[in-house]
């Protein structure tokens, strides 16, 4: 039996192999996204499981990533075939070669081979269809500096406009998954209607508040939220050498901060309770249909979230598109996400859709 689940997934390069892994490991277990979101590596995974072609999420994710691996080569030891993307990876992105025009530059690659890899991998026009799968991937607006999630589908009750944070109901494309990826350096601005964007993980990493837009009133308080956490950043020890020390400061800038904003020293289960009494001592009263008081009472959902969290990221994991390495993390990603779901029991409510 299918068991509906929305799906949260973060961005982090090479390192989204890991949310292969993991998803793989939730279709088997029975478990299919109703509404996911992604940023960067993220969005791209989101993507493939909203647009795979007949519906064939495992082998859309699998045609995608053997796209994006590099082909291991037999010459070179294998502690350098980690670095080869450095070079270049052609499915995903090419190293700009007009060194002439350096001076001019505002990015080191261009995007344009993973425009032509999601449209020749994915059905788009599935992928708009939100009776089929509600998706919203996020980019970063340079015209705002605040965060857009563009999607398929706006939830009933949902804010669209949070201020720093707009959801914009489009049709979507290749290139509004490249924009959620356009992370500079290395990647350009992506231009969508007249606004540059850049990789939405610049502003927030794991794009929980854009699920929570695409869940329907009825969702709420019963469908399970799965997050995958790349960036786990506790218990480790301080960095050695300048390679960890780059390692370590990529994961504190995208690691999910989602449980500090919560609660205080109650953490999420004290802000949980609170939404409870507060919907108590609110029936019937002005401040009951206000948009901040529905915009709080949608984060009721937070009770059916569920975490799977990487390990430690390895050494410039993020451009490690080898085949070793994205085998690696791929497996790592289903184990974590066998031992979640065989200890898995409901935060409060949890209710399976």
């Amino acid at each position: 039996m299918k068991k509906s689940m929305g799906l949260i997934l973060q961005g982090g390069g090479a390192l989204g192999a890991f949310e292969f892994g993991a998803v793989a490991a939730l279709l088997e277990d029975g478990w299919h996204p109703t509404a996911v979101t992604g940023v960067s590596i993220g969005a791209i995974n989101a993507a493939s499981i909203a647009g795979a072609k007949g519906g064939d999420i495992t082998a859309s994710l699998n045609g995608i990533w053997e796209a994006i691996t590099l082909p291991t080569l037999p010459w070179l030891p294998a502690n350098k075939q980690s670095d080869l993307s450095l070079l270049g990876n052609p499915n995903f992105w090419q190293s700009r070669l007009d060194v002439w025009n350096m001076r001019n530059w505002n990015s080191y690659c261009t995007t344009g081979p993973m425009l032509q890899t999601l449209a020749s991998h994915l059905d788009f026009g599935q992928l708009n269809d939100p009776q089929h799968i509600r998706i919203g991937v996020t980019a970063t607006s340079l015209y705002t500096g605040g965060l857009t999630t563009f999607s398929n589908h706006t939830g009933e009750g949902a804010h669209p406009d949070g201020g720093h944070h707009k959801s914009v109901r489009a049709q979507l494309t290749p290139s509004h998954i490249v924009a959620s990826g356009s992370l500079p350096p290395g990647f350009p601005a992506t231009r969508i209607d007249g606004t540059d964007y850049w990789d939405g993980g610049l502003f927030s990493n794991t794009p929980i508040d854009a699920l929570l837009n695409l869940l329907e009133p009825d969702e709420i308080d019963s469908l399970p939220i799965f997050v995958v956490d790349l960036f786990p950043t506790d218990g480790q020890s301080s960095p050695a050498n300048l390679r960890e020390v780059q390692t370590r400061a990529l994961a504190l800038q995208y690691q999910n901060r989602f449980w500090t904003e919560y609660g205080g020293s109650a953490g999420l289960d004290g802000f949980l309770a609170m939404l409870d009494k507060l919907e108590s001592v609110t029936a019937g009263t002005p401040v009951e249909g206000t948009p901040a008081f529905e915009w709080l009472m949608r984060r009721r959902a937070l009770k059916n979230l569920h975490v799977i969290a990487s390990g430690p990221a390895a050494e410039g994991g993020d451009h490690d598109f080898s085949e070793a390495g994205i085998r690696a993390r791929y497996q790592a990603g289903r184990a974590a996400a066998q031992r979640y779901l065989a200890r898995m029991t409901p935060r409060r409510t949890l209710r399976a859709a």
